[in-house]
């Protein structure tokens, strides 16, 4: 019965004795290392990794048997085909009875899928990144509920703001706006979230070095799960050339 169940499920599940060898294997584990369950038990753990990663497996493994669990330890393993797959994996000593050994519970997930779509968001976000700036457009998002503001990459740019300095808040996002400017910026955001509909405005905005700038922003409405406003989603861009001539 607990066979069947393992067996069903996606990640690799099998144990190994105190020596650190292979003792069960799981339908998925032959799927995610390739293995059968004939050519893999009796064998030691270390078949199934890099040479590379043999000194600190025994660490983790010695760490595991002592009774410190491992958790979703990103790392890597070689299929039989010799292909490298990366996993998060985790591991439990299980204490034997009277009659039985113990063992070492061992968990892989196979994340080549986490992985690759990790790296296509990286690509998308870096060339939005590149779009912001070759158009001096950046992002800024107000979230009501934490009261954060969160601003792009460019948006920092724009006002000369290094990320490490920006607090984050709705006091900083307007502290960057020109004094006489201010206050019909304040309530133009506030009034967008209580009628619930878009702002836009063109403004002043003075970056710490004392330089002032002209932006357009824009932004609409942030709806939360419930149907109410929950902030403002908006860009902003540089027309100071544009302002000036």
């Amino acid at each position: 019965m607990i066979r069947a169940l393992v067996d069903t499920i996606d990640d690799a599940v099998f144990g190994c004795d105190a020596h650190a060898r292979i003792t069960t294997w799981s339908a998925s584990a032959a799927r995610i290392f390739g293995f059968r369950e004939e050519d893999i038990v009796g064998r030691p753990l270390t078949t199934l990794f890099p040479d590379h990663l043999e000194d600190e497996l025994a660490k983790l493994f010695a760490s595991v048997s002592a009774g410190e669990p491992l958790t979703r330890l990103e790392t890597e393993v070689v299929r039989r085909d010799g292909l490298q797959v990366p996993i998060a994996l985790s591991m439990r000593s299980v204490r034997g009875g009277p009659d039985t050994a113990d063992t070492t519970l061992v968990i892989a997930r196979d994340i080549t899928e986490q992985r690759l779509a990790q790296a296509r968001l990286a690509e998308v976000e870096e060339r939005i990144r590149e779009s912001e700036s070759m158009a001096h457009v950046g992002s800024w998002l107000w979230d009501l509920r934490t009261g954060v503001v969160q601003w792009s990459d460019e948006y920092h740019r724009i006002h000369g703001v290094d990320p490490l300095d920006f607090e984050g808040t709705l006091d900083a996002h307007l502290d960057v706006v020109h004094p006489d400017e201010r206050m019909r910026i304040s309530e133009a955001m506030h009034t967008a979230i209580a009628a619930d509909r878009p702002f836009e405005e063109e403004y002043r905005v003075v970056r710490p070095d004392g330089q002032v700038r002209w932006l357009h922003a824009r932004a609409h409405p942030a709806i939360g799960s419930g149907g109410e406003v929950v902030g403002l989603r908006g860009i902003g861009q540089d027309v100071t050339e544009n302002a000036a001539s």
